[in-house]
């Protein structure tokens, strides 16, 4: 694995056609693309690291679309740079390169683009996200007393990360099985009851990896007992890294957002590291970073599931495509040169993306 390289995303070369693309860093050509393909079947549950782009229809709305603007600015880039790491998912990664860069307007004014559905996606995140929010809302305003709980073990090494992850989850489905037991015997009032979100960070400093789960359950004394559990199957845990608090709106949300920080800050300096990354991205391939336990998954709301049939009855009705051009951060129309949102990157955020995603740590300076 390379280390402490520090090529930028702004020297990496962009896909061209079927031209190979490099790293500045020396690292073996990546030399296939991955290929656009249009799907009638998607994964709703945006759990696939492998999926093709699969297409959805939205009404067109400034504010919304100025948005998904500003994070496709910041996903293109960090896209071209995974893609150039060494990697079991760099055509997954190109697949994030190519989510909705085409953007077609439908005589119905809805606008049909293609979305990779890959968790480090930004642009898709933030549809995952809002449905998540949509489905579990009410059932967490319903609880009155719930409370947010993290569930830690020992920050581990690369090399670790992923047997760390699988050990973690193993733990987990002990203390649920032993409670579901309980609970049949007449020992324990319900079986457990939790949303739960699997995260993982690095620590630039160390170069060690935090995995951990946050859950919210429906009281405090669920909550505590969890955290007994959680130290049963995990000794070399401390108490205080098990954290336990009244979940208000703010904590119910963090369930539904990014499963791992993106940005990292070393001598009060912000990243975005693309190799350790990676690391995080290749420990959870083909994993669940959500799951419910004791809960009956409420309907998704129709207006949120992808209308992939629909789009591609209509795919004939289009009358006007905008293509992404990262330079200008905005879709471009190939006729006119209209740009589709009003949204234009602060030359503050052009520099952090043109000049912040690196491959890895900076290694301090030794005196």
């Amino acid at each position: 694995m390379l280390k402490n390289t520090t090529w930028t995303v702004k020297s990496l070369s962009r896909p061209t056609g079927s031209a190979a693309v490099r790293c500045s860093s020396g690292a073996s050509s990546l030399d296939k693309l991955a290929r656009q393909v249009t799907s009638s079947t998607v994964d709703g549950a945006f759990s696939g690291e492998e999926n093709a782009l699969a297409l959805k229809a939205a009404p067109f709305s400034e504010e919304n679309f100025g948005k998904r603007a500003r994070v496709k600015f910041l996903t293109q880039a960090m896209a071209v740079g995974l893609a150039n790491v060494p990697s079991q998912l760099h055509k997954a990664y190109w697949n994030t390169f190519y989510c909705s860069s085409t953007m077609q307007e439908r005589s119905d004014g809805k606008t049909v683009a293609k979305f990779c559905k890959n968790r480090w996606c930004l642009v898709c995140c933030r549809i995952r996200s809002a449905k998540l929010i949509k489905q579990y809302a009410p059932l967490l305003k319903s609880w009155t007393e719930k409370h947010l709980v993290t569930l830690t073990v020992p920050n581990c090494s690369r090399a670790d990360l992923e047997a760390t992850v699988q050990q973690m989850k193993a733990g987990f489905d002990t203390i649920r099985r032993s409670w579901t037991m309980q609970h049949r015997r007449g020992q324990r009032p319900a079986p457990l009851i939790a949303l739960r979100k699997l995260e993982a960070t690095h620590n630039p400093d160390s170069d060690t990896y935090h995995p951990h789960f946050h859950l919210v359950v429906p009281d405090l004394a669920t909550a505590n007992e969890l955290r007994v559990s959680w130290l049963s199957q995990f000794p070399s845990a401390k108490w205080n890294g098990q954290d336990v608090r009244p979940a208000d709106a703010g904590a119910s949300h963090e369930l539904f957002k990014y499963f791992t920080k993106l940005i990292t800050t070393q001598s009060k300096e912000r990243f975005i590291r693309l190799g350790p990354l990676n690391a995080i991205f290749e420990a959870i391939a083909g994993g669940r970073t959500f799951q419910v336990f004791g809960i009956k998954v409420p309907k998704v709301d129709e207006q949120l599931v992808d209308e992939a049939a629909e789009a591609l009855a209509d795919e004939l009705n289009i009358v006007a495509v905008w293509d992404w051009v990262q330079e200008v951060g905005n879709w471009v129309n190939k006729e006119t040169g209209e740009l589709r949102t009003k949204y234009k990157p602060s030359p503050e955020f052009r520099a952090f993306v043109e000049t912040k995603i690196v491959y890895n740590s900076i290694k301090k300076k030794t005196s």
